[in-house]
């Protein structure tokens, strides 16, 4: 089983990343599990231009970390991914990769189960998290499940036992349903239906030969066309 874990914060040892390194902790204890963790701020993934080659090609031009990152996920069985409350949004660091990372209409996270982290000092955790739901569903995610934590700046949430507890329940509940093969819950399978269905498909089936690297992803996955 291989789990990845992204640190989006520009802190490598701050709030965000001590829940993600208890998170990696706690899977580990589980075993059998391989962990690979990113930190964003220590990649080199430069802004997407806009070009839509990568839906053509299947592969973005850009000679970075991120086309690696991509692979990582798209091996993965499981995805945690932390970000910080940044004007109620997720970093800029996270949302360059989301950019890059060919996660909607390729159909990223098609099987894989989820997980969104996200710390805040002030209001709007709970909105940032939904930014992550809505990837993680329409980018084919089979579960989406949530730390959310209220904490000081470069404080240590770990620290706090309920927080802690939290994080080792929802890191077992993710390594569990990795290993029975949790089916997609019902929700996500609706909402997942008809986006792709009525919004994505089409779509991509319109623009062709121009789409063609995407239709090669669903390919890939086992998503037919």
């Amino acid at each position: 089983m291989n789990i990845v874990i992204i640190n989006s914060s520009p802190r490598k040892d701050g709030a965000t990343a001590k829940i993600l390194n208890e998170f990696s902790d706690q899977l580990k204890q589980c075993g059998n599990v391989e962990i690979d963790m990113f930190h964003l701020s220590g990649l080199k993934i430069d802004y997407c231009t806009g070009c839509c080659s990568c839906y053509k090609t299947g592969q973005c031009f850009l000679e970075d970390d991120a086309n690696m990152l991509i692979q990582a996920v798209v091996k993965a069985d499981g995805l945690v991914i932390g970000t910080p409350n940044y004007v109620s949004n997720v970093s800029s660091q996270l949302k360059t990769f989301i950019d890059r990372g060919h996660f909607v209409l390729p159909q990223l996270l098609k099987g894989k189960h989820t997980i969104g982290v996200v710390t805040y000092e002030n209001v709007m955790g709970g909105s940032v998290y939904g930014i992550l739901k809505n990837l993680f569903i329409l980018s084919g995610s089979k579960t989406a499940n949530k730390v959310v934590v209220k904490t000081s700046l470069n404080s240590n949430p770990v620290a706090n036992k309920k927080i802690k507890t939290d994080i080792k329940n929802k890191a077992t509940k993710l390594y569990k349903s990795i290993l029975n093969k949790k089916p997609y819950s019902l929700s996500n399978k609706v909402i997942q239906f008809f986006a792709f269905n009525f919004v994505i498909k089409p779509f991509v089936l319109k623009k062709g030969q121009a789409y063609q690297g995407v239709l090669q992803h669903w390919s890939n996955r086992g998503i037919s066309h």
